[in-house]
């Protein structure tokens, strides 16, 4: 995915994200409405433990994500898309208290903009976007890394589809089966 593809799906998620906040702004009465959900710190927790602990909740998130996805590990056990949840809902129990749990900074972005509440707004951009970076490059080059040349990498990021080990790109060729597994 080269980064002006990556920039116009932040640009699309953050304007889904205030759309949609915005229909509950409005469907919801202003006796109940409080602040919509804004993420804030809790009294007591520092901006530098409120980043810590978003860069950690977002870094288990996304570790998570690529590692039930990789279609290079053949040990995947169980349903992927209840990982996932179990993954979130851990990242929101712990850190609900301490900082809301953003771990997406489009999610933590709506609530703002509509409430015009950016006390500490940056943290939930700051700690998400680390995390993220962490996750992907603990996983990529440690965890299970893919042998792939400095050159390779940079193509990617202009856009270049990346090739299997027979110089092919992958995506094309025969079609993929897809198979179900039971629980």
């Amino acid at each position: 995915m080269s980064l002006l593809r990556a920039f116009c799906y932040m640009a699309a998620q953050l304007l889904g994200a205030v759309a949609g906040a915005a229909v509950l702004y409005s469907v919801t009465p202003p006796a109940i409405r409080g602040n919509l959900a804004l993420n804030t710190l809790h009294p007591g927790v520092s901006v530098g433990q409120a980043t810590t602990v978003e860069i950690f909740l977002t870094l288990q998130f996304v570790l998570c994500i690529f590692a039930t996805y990789d279609e290079r590990r053949n040990g995947r056990l169980g349903s992927v898309a209840l990982a996932v949840g179990f993954s979130l809902t851990l990242g929101h129990l712990f850190g609900i208290y301490y900082t809301g749990a953003g771990m997406n900074p489009a999610r933590s972005f709506a609530p703002a903009i509509l409430t015009r509440n950016f006390t500490n707004h940056w943290v939930y951009w700051v700690g998400p976007i680390i995390g993220g970076g962490l996750g992907s490059l603990l996983y990529d080059f440690l965890l299970f890394p893919r042998l792939k040349t400095v050159s390779e990498r940079l193509s990617i990021l202009k856009g270049a589809r990346p090739s299997d080990s027979n110089g092919q790109p992958e995506g094309t060729g025969e079609p993929v089966e897809l198979k179900t597994q039971a629980l």
